[in-house]
């Protein structure tokens, strides 16, 4: 099982998947809300919730990458839209490969999808017109020769910043307008984790899941320093094993920012603050 985390309007959307894959919406303090969607891929056999958001007209976008595609949903289950199932393979602008994540951004006649694919590919983060219109794919450090190394994860800030997480090298590239803007490393060594999922918090830090035998949460700064860890690696509540989502819940008047986890491969969400205080877990999954 692995699976992805969204927060959306005081809603968290939990992706699951093995063979087949499910949405399921829960409050924020764990409560089921509804179970949005089931679905497997007719032609491949499976489908993935690798990555998940909701836009602003409250439609919520699915990266499968076993199907290769971005699929639509209603918040009732309907499925609305299958985007760039064809030349999966290729790597070329409008080929959307393995769909790893996904993030939307505006609204009505003006809203995009950036898809991240997996990979080491030059066209590995795309932002695509779910009406057919141009695609644009971004350039690697600014290089229009240049490769992704492993795309795993994307997030905005500030309405102004796309910022790219690359397991294979650690690092995180923003982008403004399109256009590469910096780069941030991320810590390595032997006892850091390999980067699995990332948000951003409302005070514009960047919250990262690190996964492996040195698994955990940190907060870094822009120059990628840990500002703060907020889990460490461990079977245990209040610790984290293999997390692959991440979700964040701004400020609810006395109710501090929460940041939702998803480990154990997709079979427990945790609730943590940005400090590193353990809320505990939800009390279960729907499977």
């Amino acid at each position: 099982m692995q699976g992805s985390l969204c927060q959306a309007n005081g809603v968290l959307y939990v992706g699951r998947h093995a063979k087949s894959a499910s949405i399921t919406a829960f409050d924020l303090d764990g409560r089921l809300l509804q179970r949005i969607a089931d679905f497997k891929d007719e032609t491949v056999g499976r489908s993935s919730a690798s990555g998940i958001c909701v836009d602003a007209d409250h439609r919520l976008w699915v990266a499968d990458g076993p199907a290769g595609s971005v699929r639509g949903f209603t918040l009732f289950g309907k499925q609305i839209a299958h985007l760039g199932a064809d030349a999966r393979e290729e790597d070329q602008r409008g080929a959307l490969g393995v769909p790893v994540d996904v993030l939307a951004t505006g609204e009505d006649e003006e809203l995009v999808l950036v898809v991240a694919s997996a990979g080491i590919r030059r066209h590995a983060v795309q932002v695509l017109d779910p009406g057919g219109g141009r695609t644009l794919s971004l350039r690697p450090l600014g290089d229009p020769h240049g490769r992704f190394q492993e795309v795993c994860a994307l997030a905005a800030r500030g309405g102004k910043e796309l910022l790219v997480l690359e397991s294979k090298v650690a690092r995180i590239q923003v982008f403004r307008g399109g256009d590469f803007y910096f780069s941030i490393p991320l810590p390595q060594g032997s006892d850091q984790g390999r980067p699995r999922a990332m948000s951003v918090a409302p005070n514009g830090r960047i919250v990262v899941a690190l996964g492996g035998p040195a698994a955990g949460v940190v907060v870094l700064d822009d120059e990628g320093c840990v500002f703060n860890q907020v889990a460490l690696t461990g079977e245990a509540e209040g610790q984290v094993e293999d997390p692959c989502g991440l979700a964040i819940a701004p400020r609810d008047g006395a109710q501090a920012e929460r940041v939702f986890v998803l480990d154990r491969f997709g079979d427990r969400v945790q609730v943590f603050t940005l400090d590193g205080n353990c809320y505990g877990a939800f009390p279960a999954l729907v499977s």
